[in-house]
C-alpha cells in the first residue's frame, strides 16, 4: 500500500511538471530568447546558491560613424528563486545629454503559469545626475518588468547610442554574479541598423583571459562566444585591483576620418589630443600669487592653490569628463576637478616660464599599463613641469623627453615636489603637442603616509582607560589633515570616533588642539583627551587593554568561506606605515607577556618591544608598535598559495596584538 501511494505521489507530480511546462509556452518569447530557452527547458540549472540563471547574453556593437557607437543587447534569464526576482529590473547608465541615450528597450516577462507580462513604455524613466557626489549629466534610465516570480523566463532587448568626446571605444565583461551559459559578443559595420564604413576598422582586444574564464571561441565575422561562465564570487575578500584579473573585452574603432577626437591606433594620437585641449584653455589668469623665481615661485603658486581652490566635480557636459573648463572659469569659482585645477595650474605656471603639460594617470583602480594596447584607461589627471635644470625634488623624472617635475593639484596636502600614495607603483603619459611620452613614478617621488600615535593614559581598577592622545600624520595617512582643513574640532572629532577609536556611548573623545592643515613643511598634529569606560581589564592579577578600541585596526578579515574553493586571486593593495607608542599605569607590579617580536610575512612588516617600570603599588608599562603595510599580488595560478599566506599573516598579526596588550603579574 505505501509504495503504491509512494509511486502514485511520483507519477502525479511528474504529471504537474509537464503540465507546468506545457502552460509556460516558450514560443511566447522573442524569436533570439526561443532557441536558448528551448534548449535549456529541462537541464537542470548550475549548482550554487545561485538566484537567477542567465540562459544567454549578447552584445551586438557597431560603429556609426561620426564618433557614434550603436550597441544591441540581448539578455534572457531563468530566475530560480525569489530572490531572483530583481532581474525584472533593466537598469542603463550613460552620460545623457546628446552623448548616450536609450534608443529602444523591450522586455519580456514569461510566468509559470502561462502568462506573458510585455514591458508596458511608460514604465520607463530617466533619471538625470546618476549616483555620483558629482554634479554631472550622467543618466540612469531603468525599467521593471512586473509580476516576476520563481520561474520566470525575463527578455530584455535594448538598442543604445553613445559618443563619448574621446573617441568611439567601449569594453565589456563576460562575468557576473550569476553564471552564465552563453555570452556572446558581435562586433559588425554593415547590416541593419549598421552603416556602410569600409575604412573603418574595428579592433578587439582580450584583457585578463586565461585565468577565471577560457580564451573565447571565435565566431565567422569579428565575433567571440564563451560558454558556461562561471559566476563572479561575492563571498571572498582579499583580492588585488579587480582590473587586474576580471576578463573585459575592449572594442576600438579606427575611423580616419573622424574629427575633433583621438584616435586609439596608438598612445600619441590622444596625448597630442588632450595637449590640445589644455593649450586652448590654459590662459593665465592673473589671480594668483604673482610670479617668483625658481623653486621659491613654484613652491608660492602652490601654496596659494592649496589655499584659494578646492577640489569638486562638476560635470555640466559629457564632454566635461575628458576636457578641461577654462583656467579663468576655474579661478573665478574658486574650484574644479583634477582636469580644471590641472589647467589652472598649467595657466599660471606659464606666467612664470614653464610650458607645462598635462599627465594622463589612473588612480584608486588597477594601474594603467603602457604595454597593453591604447585604450581609455585614465581617470585622473596630473601635471609636468619641464626643467632644463633640476630642483632636486623627489617627483622629477627623466624621460627621452628631458626631464619633467610631477605635481597633482588636486592633491594640496602632498608637499611640492612629492606625491601622494595613489601614485605609487603607476605608470603616467605626459601629453605633449607632438607625442605622448610614458614614464614610472619613482617610489622616491612618493610622500610615505605614516600616522604616529602616542597614549599616555592610566588603567583603573574598575577598567576605564583615561589618557592623552597625539595624533601625528605625515601624508594622507588617514586623512585627517583633509578634514582639519574642511572642518574643525567637531569634525575631527566624528571623523576619528567613525573611522578609528571605538567608544562606548558614556565614553569621551575632546580635541584639545591641531595644528594648521596647509603648513606643508611639517606633519598635521592632533591633541585629544580620552576617556574609555571599558579600555581594559584586570583579571587574575593579570591585565589587558583593548587595542582594537584604539585604532588598531590591523588584523584582517578571514577571506574565505571554511572548505570552499578559492576563484580569485590574493592580494592586498594597503600601503601606509603607523606608529603607536603608549606610556600606561597599571595597578599591581605587572611585566609585559609579550617583549620583543619581529613579524615579516607578504603582507607587512611588523616591529614590536616592551618594557615596564615598576612604581609605588603600580607599574609604567611602555611599548612601541611599528607597522608597514606590504603591497602584494598572488595571481589567479598562485591563489591557493595566497590563501594560506593571508590565513598565517592573519594568526600571526593577531597573536602579536593579543601578546603585546596583555600583561602578567610577576
Amino acid at each position: 500500500m505505501y509504495c503504491r501511494l509512494v509511486l502514485r505521489a511520483i507519477v502525479l507530480a511528474g504529471i504537474a511538471t509537464i503540465h507546468l511546462g506545457m502552460a509556460q509556452d516558450l514560443s511566447k518569447l522573442p524569436d533570439w530568447a526561443k532557441p536558448h530557452a528551448q534548449a535549456v527547458a529541462t537541464s537542470p540549472a548550475p549548482s550554487g546558491d545561485y538566484d537567477a540563471w542567465v540562459i544567454l547574453q549578447r552584445t551586438e556593437v557597431a560603429y556609426a560613424g561620426s564618433n557614434e557607437i550603436l550597441t544591441r543587447k540581448l539578455r534572457l534569464v531563468k530566475v530560480l528563486t525569489e530572490r531572483g526576482t530583481s532581474e525584472g529590473l533593466f537598469v542603463i547608465r550613460g552620460l545623457g545629454g546628446k552623448a548616450s541615450k536609450v534608443k529602444k528597450l523591450k522586455g519580456w516577462n514569461l510566468r509559470p503559469d502561462g502568462e506573458l507580462v510585455r514591458l508596458a513604455s511608460e514604465k520607463v524613466v530617466a533619471i538625470e545626475g546618476g549616483e555620483s557626489d558629482s554634479i554631472n549629466t550622467n543618466v540612469i534610465t531603468g525599467a521593471v518588468l512586473e509580476r516576476v516570480v520563481k520561474g520566470s523566463w525575463v527578455a530584455f532587448e535594448s538598442l543604445e547610442f553613445e559618443r563619448s568626446p574621446a573617441g568611439p571605444f567601449t569594453a565589456m565583461g563576460p562575468m557576473e554574479n550569476l553564471p552564465v551559459r552563453r555570452w556572446e559578443l558581435a562586433i559588425s559595420k554593415n547590416g541593419g541598423f549598421f552603416t556602410s564604413l569600409e575604412k573603418v576598422e574595428a579592433i578587439l582586444d582580450l584583457v585578463n583571459f586565461g585565468g577565471l574564464v577560457p580564451q573565447p571561441e571565435h565566431l565567422p565575422g569579428q565575433a567571440i562566444a564563451l560558454s558556461n561562465v562561471p559566476a563572479l564570487s561575492v563571498n571572498e575578500g582579499g583580492t588585488p585591483y579587480r582590473e587586474g584579473f576580471i576578463p573585459e573585452v575592449r572594442v576600438r574603432f579606427l575611423d580616419p576620418g573622424l574629427k575633433g577626437a583621438p584616435d586609439w591606433s596608438n598612445w600619441n594620437s590622444p596625448a597630442i589630443w588632450i595637449a590640445g585641449e589644455y593649450q586652448s584653455k590654459a590662459k593665465r589668469t592673473g589671480l594668483a600669487t604673482p610670479p617668483g623665481k625658481e623653486l621659491l615661485g613654484l613652491q608660492a603658486l602652490w601654496a596659494w592653490m592649496g589655499r584659494e581652490l578646492t577640489y569638486k566635480q562638476v560635470y555640466l557636459s559629457p564632454e566635461r569628463g575628458w576636457v578641461p573648463e577654462d583656467a579663468s572659469e576655474v579661478g573665478r569659482k574658486r574650484y574644479g576637478d583634477c582636469k580644471d585645477l590641472s589647467c589652472f595650474f598649467i595657466a599660471e605656471l606659464e606666467a612664470r616660464g614653464y610650458k607645462a603639460s598635462p599627465v594622463l594617470a589612473r588612480i584608486k583602480d588597477g594601474p594603467a599599463l603602457p604595454e597593453q594596447p591604447p585604450f581609455a584607461v585614465f581617470n585622473h589627471l596630473i601635471t609636468a613641469i619641464p626643467l632644463q635644470k633640476s630642483l632636486g625634488l623627489p617627483a622629477e623624472v627623466d624621460t627621452p623627453r628631458g626631464r619633467f617635475l610631477l605635481a597633482d593639484s588636486t592633491d594640496p596636502f602632498t608637499p611640492f615636489g612629492w606625491l601622494g600614495e595613489a601614485h605609487r607603483g603607476r605608470s603616467v603619459l605626459i601629453c605633449l603637442p607632438d607625442g605622448g611620452t610614458w614614464v614610472s613614478i619613482p617610489d622616491a617621488a612618493i610622500q610615505k603616509a605614516i600616522m604616529a600615535v602616542d597614549l599616555k593614559a592610566e588603567l583603573r581598577q574598575n577598567g576605564q582607560l583615561d589618557g592623552h592622545l597625539t595624533f601625528t600624520e605625515t601624508g594622507q595617512a588617514w586623512g585627517l589633515r583633509t578634514v582639519g582643513r574642511a572642518g574643525g574640532k567637531p569634525e575631527i572629532r566624528e571623523f576619528l570616533l567613525n573611522r578609528h577609536l571605538s567608544l562606548p556611548p558614556n565614553g569621551k573623545l575632546e580635541i584639545i588642539s591641531y595644528s594648521d592643515p596647509l603648513e606643508l613643511d611639517r606633519p598635521f598634529k592632533v591633541e585629544a583627551d580620552l576617556i574609555h569606560p571599558k579600555g581594559g581589564r584586570y583579571g587574575g592579577g593579570d591585565c589587558e587593554i583593548y587595542y582594537d578600541d584604539l585604532g588598531l585596526h590591523l588584523v584582517p578579515p578571514q577571506i574565505q568561506r571554511p572548505g570552499e574553493p578559492r576563484q580569485l586571486p590574493v592580494g592586498s593593495n594597503r600601503s601606509g606605515q603607523l606608529e603607536f607608542t603608549a606610556q600606561i599605569r597599571v595597578i599591581g607590579d605587572m611585566s609585559p607577556i609579550l617583549e620583543a617580536r619581529v613579524l615579516d610575512t607578504p603582507f607587512r612588516h611588523c616591529l614590536w618591544a616592551a618594557d615596564a617600570m615598576p612604581e609605588m603599588g603600580q607599574t609604567l608599562i611602555s611599548f612601541k608598535l611599528k607597522h608597514e603595510h606590504r603591497q602584494i599580488n598572488f595571481p589567479y595560478l598562485e591563489r591557493e598559495k595566497g590563501l594560506q599566506a593571508w590565513k598565517k599573516d592573519r594568526a600571526a598579526i593577531n597573536r602579536l596584538l593579543e601578546d603585546g596588550f596583555a600583561f602578567k603579574a610577576k
